[in-house]
């Protein structure tokens, strides 16, 4: 027979009241072993604890909730606004156009609107307009700053100023306006500024400048350049001016009309359409084959008064090659080819002419006019020699009446002629400052080639003959009451002297003049009265530094010395002063100035054999 199923309360029971076994331990009441599954009723389990959030997740949630609310008082304030002042939110707007005709007149129209909750106190608009800006209300007054009082502008208000200007540049130059707006508002003394700036660019110059010349010209050929300025702008333009920039080698000798100053011509007011033209003439000279560039500048007179463009706002150029010279005309005067030659006064200049056609074509009609003139010019001293004298011009012609052969040259004929004349003497340039003679030459030819080349050819060229100073020296020897010992001179014994140096110039001033002489060895340097004079132990040479010597002046210095003769030198009257040099510089000529005195003996002048040793 199965036994019995014992219930679980009867075995908790069982387990409860169970006596304890003999040596073994002791059951507590409690016991840690998990019951064994109900068969029934089972109690609910245990609620689990509630989690905490970290610390870091609530600041992160709150660092969250801040920021939208940060935001959203933001949009409000940007959307619904505040009654803070910013100067962005005055804003300046410019009509006008972005592309100027140079010269013409706009309205540039300025929008001055007011954005602030608060109107804007004692504004005031200002534009800086480019130089040569000028106002375009009739006035045509310098307009490169211009201000405006806008008075008090409400909030949310616009004020509006309409400005009719000028404005001046060359083509396709960009410019900027600056503009501003400062103003003041209620309860504040801080001066708040707005800024903006209105951009452009000149379209068309309101001046075009357009040169006419030759484009190849021989060397020494006078040339003419045709400069026309005309007005493209539809009102006048005022204070036009032209500078020219001349290439080296071109000696501008007439302009029509003539400059105001060197190479600036002041041309006044130019209606619309209007021309002006200056014709420059010059000669151009250089090597073959060179290239010269003429440029013109067009633009308005600087408003300080001087002789310069304030604004430019057109050039033009034009660029002449050099070619050979279509007569090669050589001018040597006594052997000197120089363009400046220094001469002495009264002397003879021989004068030679040597010519030679450069042209591939014969060249007919060939004449050489030689002009000769100047202060420093001898009257009636010209001789014509295989040439015409011309008393009428005092020039030398060469032509087919003197020379057949100028009547055709051939290409690369060659020729000459000669003349001579004379230069005054000294005492006749007496007072003349800067005495010179400057000669001439003009050639002119016809040949029958075509081409950028005119027809009738013409050169010039000129050479200067500069008269140099002269200097005389003289040295004079003297006994004064200072001097001692005997006169004759005695073999053995001192005896003592004075000189006397003298300069004398001529006809322009000699500057760092100097002269100079050595002692022989028996003879002592005592000193000098005169400071200027200096000796060297070492050399035995005495220089006097005699400074300047002006035209027609005279310089004298003094000193004194010690003669003591040998015995071997008795019956004789030994050298004391050796030959003295004198060099300076013309101030006039540029050209060394040199001159020699002979040496002086002991013999004293007008005293016969008193310089004679013992």
């Amino acid at each position: 027979m199965p036994p019995e199923e014992t219930s679980p309360l009867d075995s908790l029971r069982e387990r409860v009241y169970r006596p304890e076994e003999k040596g073994g331990a002791q059951v507590p009441a409690y016991s840690h072993e998990e019951a064994p599954a109900a068969y029934g009723w089972q109690a609910p389990p245990p609620p689990a604890p509630k989690k905490r959030l970290p610390w870091t997740i609530k600041f992160l949630i709150a660092t969250g909730v801040f920021l939208v609310i940060a935001g959203a008082v933001a949009a409000f304030l940007i959307f619904h606004g505040t009654r803070a002042i910013s100067s962005d939110r005055v804003k300046i707007e410019v009509q006008a156009p972005v592309s100027i005709a140079s010269g013409d007149t706009v309205p540039v129209v300025i929008t001055v609107h007011n954005g602030n909750p608060t109107t804007l106190k004692d504004a005031m608009l200002y534009a800086s307009f480019p130089d040569g800006t000028r106002a375009g209300d009739g006035t045509d007054a310098q307009l490169t700053q211009y201000s405006d009082a806008l008075g008090d502008v409400s909030a949310g208000a616009d004020v509006t100023r309409t400005v009719q200007v000028k404005l001046f540049g060359t083509e396709g130059q960009d410019f900027s306006v600056p503009l501003k707006v400062e103003y003041h508002t209620d309860g504040s003394n801080a001066l708040f500024v707005s800024r903006d700036t209105f951009d452009a660019t000149v379209s068309t110059s309101p001046i075009s400048v357009q040169v006419q010349t030759l484009s190849q010209s021989p060397s020494g050929q006078p040339l003419t350049l045709s400069v026309s300025v005309r007005s493209n702008a539809s009102s006048p333009v005022s204070n036009v001016a032209l500078a020219a920039s001349y290439p080296s080698g071109f000696s501008p000798t007439a302009a029509d009309p003539k400059p105001s100053a060197a190479n600036f011509f002041d041309l006044g007011t130019l209606d619309p359409g209007a021309v002006k033209t200056i014709k420059v003439t010059g000669t151009l000279t250089g090597e073959t084959d060179d290239q010269r560039v003429f440029r013109f500048t067009a633009g308005s007179t600087n408003p300080d008064g001087s002789s310069t463009l304030g604004n430019s706002y057109a050039e033009g150029d034009a660029t002449v090659t050099i070619t050979h010279p279509f007569l090669n005309v050589g001018l040597s005067l006594n052997n000197s080819s120089s363009d400046t030659v220094v001469a002495e006064p009264g002397s003879t200049m021989n004068a030679l002419v040597s010519w030679q056609n450069m042209l591939s074509d014969p060249l007919t009609n060939a004449s050489i006019h030689v002009a000769v003139s100047g202060s420093a010019l001898a009257s009636g001293s010209i001789s014509g020699g295989s040439g015409f004298y011309r008393s009428s011009d005092s020039s030398v012609v060469f032509d087919s009446s003197t020379n057949p052969e100028l009547a055709s040259l051939a290409a690369g004929d060659t020729g000459v002629g000669s003349f001579s004349f004379a230069l005054k003497p000294t005492s006749a340039l007496a007072g003349v400052a800067s005495p010179t003679v400057t000669l001439t030459v003009s050639v002119s030819g016809q040949h029958a080639s075509q081409g950028a080349i005119a027809q009738t050819l013409t050169s010039t060229q000129t050479r200067t003959i500069k008269v140099g100073s002269t200097v005389s020296l003289s040295s004079a020897l003297s006994r004064s009451a200072s001097d001692t010992g005997p006169i004759p001179p005695a073999a053995g014994t001192e005896s003592t002297y004075t000189v006397t140096l003298t300069a004398k110039n001529s006809v322009s001033s000699v500057g760092a003049a100097k002269e100079t002489f050595t002692l022989p060895s028996y003879v002592r340097f005592m000193g000098a009265a005169d400071s200027g004079i200096t000796f060297n132990p070492d050399t035995h040479t005495v220089t006097w530094g005699v400074g300047d010597l002006a035209a027609g002046a005279s310089a004298s210095g003094t000193f004194q010395i010690g003669f003591t003769p040998s015995a071997s030198q008795s019956g004789d009257s030994p050298t004391v002063i050796g030959e003295q040099s004198f060099t300076g510089v013309d101030r006039f000529t540029g050209a060394p100035v040199t001159a020699t005195a002979a040496a002086l003996t002991s013999e004293l002048p007008g005293s016969r054999s008193s310089g004679t040793v013992q």
